[in-house]
């Protein structure tokens, strides 16, 4: 439940009251010198209905309109009105919004040092392989505040929240590339972690070598949830570390790989940056579109006069349509890369399941294939793939690693080199 504290000119007082007597609310009314403040309960997704309502009646530019929190309120006419929005999701109005989208945004000094530090503590945690200092950087990383601005902010018709929102994620993470690459140097530097160590072998970098397209599900969830935990009134203390978790780690992979001189991986680890990020914003945005928040040249009403281009302030056209057009080409681009990469692996995961299917291989158990990034047709270099196998029988297998890399070449036209992982194990009986 809201309470409602309206401000108008006594003048206007009629044209609020009107419509507070349409939707069925009540409402006390305190005069003071020229204006009034009305004071009326609703029903939470009422909220929107009612200040929509009032500001098509035109009270004038000095009216204010503030809504609070309300645990309790019995009026005569309350009990109907939330009867009436009973079946409706409680979601928040588009003012409410907007609002709370603002005051979760990080002032934008502790929001770069807060980005460094969590990359940091995630590469760190990457580099030792220890899941719970990655963890541990999810939960400080401020992402959430502009991950969701950019999709609230078209959907608002909030423009400067948009471009203020791309300009914090641009800048935010390309600090966190550098500091994680100057870390890691300086780790190498110092002796604390060897330069001949094959970071690519570890597993919690191995993860962050290319997108894939479980992690895009993953990614486009974090969006969906993070909508929908801030529109309605449902718990939102764990929506930011799952929105980072799709961020933080793969900011920190792209600064080891710069680190350690890993062009492929690099490409790799900075093409699951930008899909990651992408898929957060299609899933908010798909998301608040399902829930009703449509801006106003979106509708599609006969006395909407209201354009996209009309929708923009004048002064900041040119930065909005250069966001815009940004957005275009990475959507595209990264799409396309995307399902080189996707389809490579998929490709991959075939060629070694047919390999291992022999009858010669029937000891063998396939745990895992970890291909490197394989977007770039024309790359010289050749595509590292992993496959890990448990066995249980005293046998070796010399010649399985050029099995599958022929199966493997064969199948995608791509040169591969190809590292077996073999994991014994015994039964007892």
């Amino acid at each position: 439940m809201r309470q409602l504290h309206i401000r108008v000119a006594k003048e206007n007082k009629s044209k609020v009251t009107s419509v507070l007597d349409d939707h069925g609310a009540d409402y006390t009314a305190l005069s003071e010198d020229d204006s009034v403040h009305l004071f009326s309960p609703v029903p939470t997704p009422a909220v929107g209905d009612v200040l929509n309502a009032i500001e098509e009646e035109n009270v004038g530019s000095d009216a204010y309109s503030v809504v609070t929190r309300a645990e309790f309120a019995d009026t005569p006419k309350l009990p109907d009105l939330q009867d009436k929005y009973s079946s409706t999701v409680r979601t928040l109005s588009k003012q409410e919004l907007q609002g709370k989208i603002r005051e979760i945004q990080w002032p934008y000094q502790i929001y770069y040092v807060g980005t460094l530090l969590s990359v940091i503590a995630a590469a760190a945690g990457l580099l030792i392989d220890l899941p719970s200092l990655v963890i541990g950087s999810m939960i400080i990383a401020p992402q959430v505040s502009s991950a969701l601005a950019v999709p609230a902010g078209t959907m608002l018709g909030d423009w400067k929240m948009v471009t203020s929102s791309v300009r914090d994620q641009f800048l935010g993470l390309a600090l966190g590339i550098v500091g994680a690459a100057a870390f890691a140097f300086l780790l190498q530097e110092f002796g604390f972690v060897s330069t001949r160590l094959a970071v690519t072998n570890l597993e919690l970098l191995g993860l962050r070598a290319s997108p894939t397209m479980l992690s895009t599900l993953g990614a486009v969830v974090a969006g969906i949830v993070g909508a929908f935990g801030y529109t309605t009134e449902q718990s939102t203390a764990l929506i930011g570390v799952m929105v980072a978790a799709a961020i933080i780690p793969a900011v920190a992979a792209v600064g080891i790989g710069i680190a350690w001189s890993l062009p492929v991986f690099t490409y790799g680890a900075f093409l699951l940056l930008l899909v990651n990020l992408l898929s957060i914003n299609v899933g908010a945005t798909v998301t608040l579109v399902a829930m009703g928040y449509l801006p106003e040249w979106w509708k599609d009403d006969e006395s909407n006069l209201t354009s996209f281009r009309e929708s923009l302030p004048s002064k900041s056209r040119t930065s909005v349509y250069a966001v815009l057009a940004l957005v275009l080409v990475a959507t595209t681009g990264t799409g396309v890369l995307t399902g080189m990469n996707v389809a490579f692996s998929q490709d991959t995961t075939q060629a070694v399941e047919e390999t291992l299917s022999q009858p010669a291989y029937d000891s063998l158990t396939l745990t895992a294939v970890q291909p490197s990034y394989g977007g770039l047709p024309r790359s010289d270099e050749p595509i590292n793939v992993t496959v890990a196998v448990s066995h249980s029988a005293d046998e070796s297998y010399p010649d399985l690693a050029s099995a599958l890399e022929r199966r493997i070449e064969e199948r995608t036209g791509r040169d591969v080199t190809v590292v077996v992982e073999f994991t014994g194990t015994r039964t007892a009986g």
